[in-house]
């Protein structure tokens, strides 16, 4: 009992230390978390950004499926910008995450809150292993007031800054009766989608015909393709029938401003509008000619006029079609080269040259799946020289690692090896034909 209790205390000791350094990568696991960008008082039809990150530790290998969410008496959609990177370090393990960012406009006051829908997603819970990975959206719940001002159903304009300009296509001075004249009118809303922006009250006079074309609703974004404001164009046409003066109504739309919690007005000004009497038509009619004297028709001359003009006609007509031929056939060469294999690989040759690695990955992507080779990793390990699959190795991990490496790896030492691996492809086959590819299946199950 004596002897074996030491080599009994030499063996917990040994299960303790495995057991202090596999530890925080046994309990390192993905999670998310969503936030509000405003911290401030929230009204009925403001544009609320929520902003929802899921992290992994290690890296990502399939980015995160944001899905489509419904929130009762909201209207929700994901912001379509480009998603944000993130790298951070919690209990002493890195993570990576992306943050995407969801815009909720509530249609009335209460509490709101995100519903419990999955993310799925694929990470290197072992690298360079790929495992699925699933987290839940947070239940964040925030409340909602009603804006100042605002009565029944409507949530009415809640934004930072309105401003509204108009344009005229020509001068309203100047018009005589019959004439039309064209109003557009330019709704401009920081922090709001275009869609939101309430139509403008368009009318006219009596005894003048309005008509209007549908809106142009469009968003201005910043360099990273998020929304700043909203712009909704519409355009209404005034046809003018009787001389006289008239005054279109100015154009005004109120708004809310959450962050003075004060209501404000933007107006396009009225229009003075002066019609005259169109011109009265008073042709003077002078009195006819007297017809001239006619020569005989000379038919044979018709008959050689009609000859050549039908002999040129046919020679055009032949010379057309054989153009139309020609210019279908080069049409036709054109498009194969361009979807050819050799034309795809020409762009990933490119791309390196250029050195950016989204580029890079774009087109070998694309010339990966024109010629077969997918997955690329199990084609590289089939045609390509070590040096290239640790190569192409140690450029995944750049992209996709939390942290960077310690020696990024230049473009231009991926492509001389690719070109070596698709030589070798293209040979072997070309020595046998009609070989299948040993490639594994294009969606391989994750653990």
């Amino acid at each position: 009992m004596t002897i074996a209790a030491p080599r009994l205390y030499r063996l917990l000791a040994v299960l303790f230390c495995w057991l202090s350094t596999q530890g925080p990568a046994l309990s390192a696991d993905p999670l998310a978390r969503a936030a509000l960008q405003s911290q401030e008082t929230l009204y009925a039809g403001q544009q609320i950004l929520v902003d929802v990150d899921v992290l992994v530790p290690n890296y990502f290998l399939q980015s995160p499926q944001f899905p489509a969410i419904d929130i009762p008496g909201a209207i929700v959609t994901l912001d379509d910008g480009r998603a944000l990177n993130l790298n951070e370090t919690i209990d002493g393990t890195p993570y990576s995450g992306i943050r995407r960012t969801y815009i909720i406009v509530p249609q009335a006051a209460g509490d709101f809150t995100l519903p419990p829908v999955p993310i799925t997603f694929g990470y290197a819970a072992v690298p360079p292993q790929a495992t699925r990975g699933e987290v839940t959206l947070p239940p964040l719940r925030f409340t909602v007031r009603s804006a100042p001002g605002t009565a029944g159903d409507s949530p009415g304009v809640v934004a930072a800054k309105v401003s509204v300009s108009q344009e005229l296509d020509q001068d309203p001075a100047q018009l005589k009766a019959g004439d039309t004249l064209v109003r557009t009118v330019t709704v401009r809303a920081e922090g709001l989608r275009a869609m939101m922006i309430p139509e403008p009250d368009f009318t006219a006079p009596q005894g003048i015909r309005l008509y209007r074309q549908d809106p142009s609703l469009s968003e201005e974004t910043d360099r990273n393709g998020q929304s700043i404001a909203g712009l909704r164009k519409d355009v209404a046409s005034y046809l003018f029938q009787d001389a006289g003066n008239y005054v279109l109504p100015a154009v005004t739309v109120s708004w809310f401003d959450p962050a003075s919690a004060k209501t404000q007005s933007a107006t396009a000004p009225a229009v003075s509008v002066t019609v005259s009497a169109a011109a009265a038509l008073s042709p003077a009619l002078a009195p006819p000619a007297p017809e001239p004297q006619r020569d005989a028709f000379d038919w044979l001359h018709l008959a050689l006029i009609g000859g050549i003009v039908l002999l040129t006609a046919s020679a055009l007509w032949v010379a057309a079609s054989g153009l139309s031929r020609l210019e279908a056939w080069w049409q036709e060469r054109r498009s194969k080269e361009r979807q050819s294999e050799p034309a795809f690989f020409r762009q990933v040759e490119q791309a390196c040259k250029s050195g950016r690695d989204d580029a890079i990955a774009r087109a070998l992507d694309a010339w990966s799946r024109k010629a077969g080779a997918m997955p690329l990793e199990f084609w590289l390990g089939r045609f390509a020289d070590a040096e290239t699959k640790q190569g192409y190795q140690a450029w995944q991990r750049t992209r996709y690692a939390s942290q960077e490496a310690s020696q990024p790896l230049g473009a231009g030492l991926l492509l001389p090896g690719l070109k070596k691996a698709r030589e070798a492809w293209l040979t072997q086959g070309a020595e046998a034909p009609g070989r299948k590819p040993a490639l594994l299946p294009l969606n391989p199950t994750m653990p």
